[in-house]
């Protein structure tokens, strides 16, 4: 029952598709209700001016837009436009731009809404092949800008969470290397059984600030231990026989 009346409406406007129109549920459960009324009508059930109500409804649209915004006409506003356009028509709409009526068919739609015995100033004729075409391709070009806006999201979002994990291997690698040295302090005070790794007597400084700018700039860790070596000998902290300080830190 709903397939032929989707079908009337994408033959006026390929463009009359949910989020324009009602999804299929809603419109299922006003098909639904209007059914029960034309049951109650015809068992002669409901007041009399219930019956005409009903009865003027069959003469109107069957209205599936999301857009209930009123439509004027430009000939119904003075409109100095009134018959220099395609389009002859006026609304003001508040409804997001996926659900708002296309503007070719605003006339067409006022006309509709507003019809009596059936019979409106506009009426749907054979399908427009040049401009269905027109709309299919450009519904498509938006689906897949929309889908390339997605994709970038989603690859975006994937390098936020590469980044946030680089930095917290950095984080644990940094807080390691501290504890290892309060360890190496506190057993230097005590007489050691037997002499130390070569490994465990680099006296390598903490640079995690470095070392986590050097991974969001994507820099390399000879880049990265010359340009912080450098800023220290710049800055006095070092001299230039301790360079290899930072080297080894990194």
């Amino acid at each position: 029952m709903i397939v032929p009346l989707l079908h009337q409406w994408t033959k006026a406007n390929a463009l009359f598709k949910p989020p324009v129109i009602n999804q299929c549920r809603t419109i299922e459960l006003k098909l639904t209700k209007l059914w029960h009324k034309a049951v109650e009508t015809s068992l002669g059930k409901g007041n009399l001016a219930r019956k005409n109500e009903f009865l003027h409804t069959l003469d109107t649209l069957f209205d599936i837009l999301t857009c209930k915004c009123s439509i004027q006409l430009c000939s119904e506003s003075n409109c100095s436009h009134s018959g220099k356009r395609e389009n002859n028509s006026h609304i003001d709409c508040g409804c997001p731009r996926e659900k708002k009526i296309p503007v070719l068919e605003l006339e067409f739609i006022k006309a509709q809404r507003t019809k009596a015995e059936g019979q409106g100033s506009m009426q749907m004729g054979s399908i427009d092949y040049s401009e269905t075409k027109k709309q299919i391709a450009n519904a498509k070009k938006r689906e897949q800008i929309r889908e390339r806006e997605q994709k970038k999201k989603m690859k975006s979002e994937e390098a936020i969470q590469r980044e946030e994990e680089l930095c917290q291997d950095v984080y644990h690698f940094f807080d390691s290397s501290s504890d290892e040295q309060e360890a190496t302090s506190d057993d230097s005070s005590k007489e050691p059984s037997e002499p130390l790794p070569k490994k465990m007597k680099y006296n390598t400084r903490n640079i995690s600030n470095i070392a986590l700018a050097s991974i969001r700039h994507h820099a390399g860790l000879r880049e990265a231990a010359e340009i912080a070596t450098a800023a220290w000998i710049d800055a006095g902290l070092i001299s230039r026989e301790d360079v290899s300080l930072v080297a080894r830190a990194l």
